[in-house]
């Protein structure tokens, strides 16, 4: 067995459930498949280097005549920059627009060529538990190695607007593409915590959203803001998980966060909360009101329905600054 295979053997080792260990067909066709995807999209992963303000990041090529995408935080202070291949080629490039809430960000090679890229897929077909590869060049470009690939798989979907994956990186990986195993982007690297497991991207379709913003040079936001405004009133009570805003006779849960007062209760996606507290609830503003009377610590009887059955769990609240720290991120960092 080769290194890569010795990586993705270690890594189904670690993070697959005993009852669901892959068997050695399937470990090798996930191999292959990520070995595809890697010789097709390495080409296009690049490193950035910025003019005015020194920066070092990285960005995925995204157009055959040179758009890139990559993280706002990286092209800030910059309206040129030098764009380096994985092959050593270096191009000068301009900055476009940014939005810096969504820590998203386009720029353009100015020299007309046909250059490697990467298809942008749809971010919002990502569940957790996808698996997913990050490239990037961590450190900032070496020439001395090919971007680096790390395997990991998505714990959060929808964490204040950014992707959470279980890929590991560094300073340096920036901007830097976050890929399916059907080869598209569905993601660029943001930001990083101290925990391995909590790593966030910015979806891509939040760039399509803004496409044209963003290829018209505008920029607006400020770095943080989408995830500030998720991190606010943080000593307010939850239960870890991401409502279904649709809901309108009793709340869906549409993902419960690991390590959180739902999942420790057992409660799963797709449970149709109906009651807290003995009181009836029918919308997700309504939960929310309900929770905000309440106390970290408290501990609520949540009536739910799982397949038209209902059921009954006790849920002890949590503040969400503890349920920032139990997935991994510090907020005062």
């Amino acid at each position: 067995m080769n290194r890569f295979s010795h990586a993705l053997a270690a890594f189904f080792i670690l993070l697959a459930p005993a009852s669901e260990a892959l068997t050695v067909s399937q470990l090798k066709e996930v191999e292959a498949q990520v070995k595809q995807v890697v010789a097709k999209v390495s080409p296009a992963v690049v490193g950035l280097m910025g003019d005015t303000k020194p920066a070092a990041g990285s960005g995925v090529v995204i157009s055959a005549d040179g758009l890139i995408l990559t993280a706002a935080h990286v092209t800030q202070g910059n309206q040129t920059m030098k764009v380096i291949f994985p092959d050593g080629k270096d191009r000068r490039c301009k900055v476009l627009g940014a939005n810096y809430a969504r820590d998203l960000s386009l720029v353009k090679i100015e020299e007309p060529g046909v250059y490697p890229f990467a298809e942008l897929g749809d971010s919002d077909k990502l569940e957790t538990t996808t698996m997913v590869v990050a490239l990037g060049h961590p450190g900032g470009y070496d020439a001395r190695r090919t971007p680096p690939v790390r395997i990991g798989r998505v714990s959060m979907k929808d964490f204040g607007g950014f992707i959470v994956s279980e890929c590991t990186l560094i300073g340096g990986d920036s901007g830097g593409p976050l890929f399916a195993l059907d080869g598209k982007v569905v993601g660029i690297h943001s930001s990083i915590s101290e925990s391995l497991s909590f790593n966030r991207s910015a979806p891509t379709n939040a760039a399509r959203a803004d496409w044209e913003r963003l290829l018209s040079g505008e920029k607006w936001g400020k770095l943080g803001g989408k995830l500030s405004q998720f991190l606010d009133s943080s000593e307010k009570p939850v239960i870890g998980a991401k409502l279904d805003e649709k809901s309108e006779n009793g709340v869906r849960l549409e993902e419960v966060h690991p390590k959180s007062p739902a999942e420790a209760a057992g409660l799963r996606k797709g449970d149709v909360i109906v009651k807290l507290g003995g009181e009836s609830v029918r919308t997700p503003a309504a939960l929310t009101g309900k929770l905000g009377k309440l106390k970290p610590g408290t501990t609520v009887e949540v009536v739910y329905q799982r397949d038209g059955v209902e059921q009954k769990a006790e849920v002890m609240l949590i503040s969400q600054t503890e349920m920032l720290k139990r997935i991994g991120f510090d907020e005062s960092k």
